[in-house]
């Protein structure tokens, strides 16, 4: 599913808020990805190898990669949305500096339009939901071959 983002001349706290509010359904993906991590390392443990159990489990440890990114841009936007109504430009500029001043973006990176930045955050999301279908896929396998 490809949404279009919101034209970049017209954003404000609702788009920030609900954008964040997308991004938070990371933290329920997460959530299952966590239990399907644990089942696969609970029947890899008690049964003899499987390919499947060890890819349900790698797909596990990096869905908690995108988890953490997901949840951290959620997090963000709404630290933006707060400041979208007294900030001239929405608080984007700010953004930008303090994630360079803390070494996530590189000083003097061309800057992003909203909607790229809405694909980008939607892209992360999608990686996450993706590899949570991977494990789940992975485990049926397993149960499959027991």
């Amino acid at each position: 599913m490809n949404l279009p983002g919101p034209p970049s001349a017209s954003f404000g706290a609702f788009e920030l808020r609900a954008m964040a509010a997308l991004l938070a359904q990371g933290r329920t993906l997460c959530a299952a990805s966590l239990l399907l991590t644990a089942v696969a390392l609970v029947g890899l443990f008690v049964s003899d190898w499987r390919a499947p159990l060890w890819l349900a489990a790698a797909a596990g440890a990096l869905q908690l990669y995108y988890a953490v990114r997901v949840d951290f841009d959620a997090r963000l936007l709404q630290a933006l949305a707060a400041r979208a109504e007294t900030d001239a430009d929405g608080g984007v500029a700010r953004l930008d500096a303090a994630l360079a001043a803390l070494g996530l973006r590189k000083p003097g990176a061309v800057a992003r339009d909203w909607p790229a930045r809405w694909r980008g955050a939607r892209a992360l999301l999608r990686k996450q939901a993706g590899l949570v279908i991977l494990q789940s896929a992975a485990l049926l396998a397993a149960l499959g071959n027991a």
